[in-house]
């Protein structure tokens, strides 16, 4: 019995002496571990102050830079089209800020304001009536709602050329495919109305793009193309996202068709000021004529139009 107490005693003893051993080793290595934890906070965290204090800085500066566009946008575009006829076409659903800001840089360069002529949802001929009713407005044959819609832009697309002796786009209104914006009355008193369209010399910005409630490849991208063929003297415009796939969305389809390419010019950042400026320059340029690929999206020439001496 006593050496079998020993034994007992022994294995506790060892058994109590190893317990102690992994406990303080761990307090050890826990402590180690914790330290080493803390000093990678600290350096983390000073890291984030200085990333933050840089990140205020750039910002700053970028403010800066976005109001100095914004006060230069007007001196860009500063009568630049002095009596021009100009009117916006654009697809209902985008974004609308960015054509705000295309209609100030309009009348800082004295463009004579058409008004803004939107296509609406019922352009995408969901359902019979919508066929019917856009072959009817226009007078065209009813057929399967691809051609319908292709044959409407073709007709909207020679009459803003002034192809045409006839106007479509007041039935188009009262049939629901477009709504019309008016121009401001502070712009000017000579811009014409919706039934005058189009006017002697007029130039025409189209805009499309992200969320328009018709997809670009069925309307703005024929209807570009419809107005590139034409006589119509054209600047098409979007406003993009610098997110993968998100600038070019509808001037980048326009800018790989070699058909009608050189012969119409594409802004791609017609959410900034100097996007805005671009397309008064560009259409001004139109004049001579001359066209480019403005912004700084895939295909983009330049931010600019050149000065020309």
């Amino acid at each position: 019995m006593i050496n079998l107490r020993y034994h007992v005693v022994s294995l506790v003893a060892v058994f109590l002496a190893l317990t102690v051993g992994i406990v303080m080793g761990s307090t050890v290595v826990d402590k180690v571990t914790v330290d080493a934890l803390n000093a990678r906070v600290d350096e983390v965290s000073r890291s984030v102050r200085n990333a933050e204090a840089e990140n205020r800085r750039l910002g700053d500066r970028l403010r800066s830079v976005r109001d100095f566009a914004d006060q230069a946008r007007d001196h860009l575009s500063d009568g630049h089209l002095r009596g021009v006829p100009v009117l916006v076409v654009g697809v209902t659903g985008i974004d609308r800020k960015p054509v705000e800001g295309l209609r100030q840089a309009l009348v800082s360069s004295e463009a004579t304001l058409a008004g803004t002529v939107w296509f609406t949802a019922k352009m995408r001929l969901e359902g019979e009536g919508d066929t019917r009713d856009l072959a009817s407005a226009l007078g065209l044959t009813p057929d399967r709602p691809e051609v319908v819609r292709r044959q409407a832009l073709d007709v909207v697309a020679h009459t803003l050329a002034g192809d045409r002796d006839t106007n479509p786009l007041p039935a188009l209104a009262d049939a629901g495919f477009v709504v019309f914006d008016a121009p401001p009355d502070q712009a000017t008193a000579l811009a014409p109305a919706l039934t005058s369209l189009p006017a002697a010399g007029l130039r025409v910005v189209l805009v499309s793009g992200a969320g328009a409630d018709v997809a670009d490849d069925e309307l703005a991208v024929p209807l570009a193309l419809a107005l590139g063929q034409s006589s119509a003297r054209l600047v098409a415009a979007e406003a993009g996202r610098d997110t993968p796939g998100g600038r070019g969305v509808f001037v980048g389809l326009l800018r790989k068709d070699t058909s009608v390419g050189p012969r119409i010019s594409t802004v791609d950042d017609l959410e900034s000021a100097g996007g805005q400026a671009a397309v008064v320059l560009a259409l001004a340029d139109l004049a001579a004529p001359r066209t480019g690929h403005y912004g700084v999206g895939p295909g983009a020439e330049r931010l600019l139009p050149p000065s020309q001496t």
